[in-house]
């Protein structure tokens, strides 16, 4: 368009796009991920025509109660781990949680980067500290809303319905991704149904600068990520200012 966006999504067909098709369906319009909550695996379907690096990405999302689906980008298609397996990058869409709502979350790598609402550094040995803290909001379910997704170099930034819900800078050169593939999930768990329309995306120069540690100090009062799974109960982040 005259933005310079592209649509990844034709509205119609699934031409575009490589997945299996007893999840993947084109209904109303919207590219429909739909599961049966007998999955054991999460699943995805990628876009086929390129692969992404710095880019400016719009879509419109609507998600069933209790859903979870997620915009993987500058991720890697894994047959060796399963079909239709991408690794990466992860805007998350979690109906029920709105701390999970629009995080950035690694699938496959080093899982939470950031709850929603935590403006994050991750440090160049891969630990993500919290430097400030973003109002978390409520996004309701079953109606469509505004995803934004906006990469230059390693500033990862995402954004619901306007509303701010991450913004994270990656020094961690070992485990970052600077380039890779688009493509959406169906979690495992319980019955159903993500939809996708509107879908674009605006790819923005190769040769965006990458942030250095040197400009972004990491503040003494800062703390960690919460990690994902189960902590002891008296678990408490770390500062880094006292490691």
């Amino acid at each position: 368009d005259k933005e310079g966006f592209v649509h990844v999504f034709d509205g119609k067909t699934l031409r575009h796009w490589e997945g299996d098709r007893k999840y993947w369906s084109v209904e109303d319009g919207a590219l429909t991920g739909k599961t049966d909550g007998s999955l054991k695996m999460n699943r995805f379907i990628t876009w086929k025509d390129s692969t992404i690096r710095n880019f400016d990405l719009r879509v419109k999302v609507k998600v069933t109660a209790g859903g979870n689906s997620g915009l993987q980008y500058r991720g890697m298609s894994r047959p060796d781990l399963g079909l239709d397996i991408v690794t990466g990058y992860q805007c998350d869409v979690v109906a029920n949680n709105p701390n999970y709502n629009g995080m950035l979350y690694e699938e496959r790598g080093r899982r939470i980067l950031s709850h929603t609402g935590e403006k994050v550094i991750i440090a160049p040995d891969g630990q993500p500290w919290v430097i400030e803290k973003m109002p978390v909001k409520e996004f309701a379910p079953d109606e469509w809303h505004d995803f934004r997704v906006l990469v230059q170099g390693n500033h990862h930034q995402h954004w619901i319905d306007g509303h701010k819900t991450a913004d994270l800078i990656d020094l961690d050169e070992k485990g970052r991704a600077l380039e890779g593939v688009l493509a959406v999930q169906v979690h495992v768990g319980p019955a159903m149904k993500i939809q996708y329309k509107d879908f674009k995306i605006k790819h923005l120069p190769d040769d965006l600068p990458l942030q250095s540690a040197a400009d972004h100090p990491i503040p003494a009062n800062a703390y960690g990520v919460r990690p994902q799974g189960r902590l002891p109960k008296n678990w408490k982040p770390p500062i880094y200012g006292q490691q």
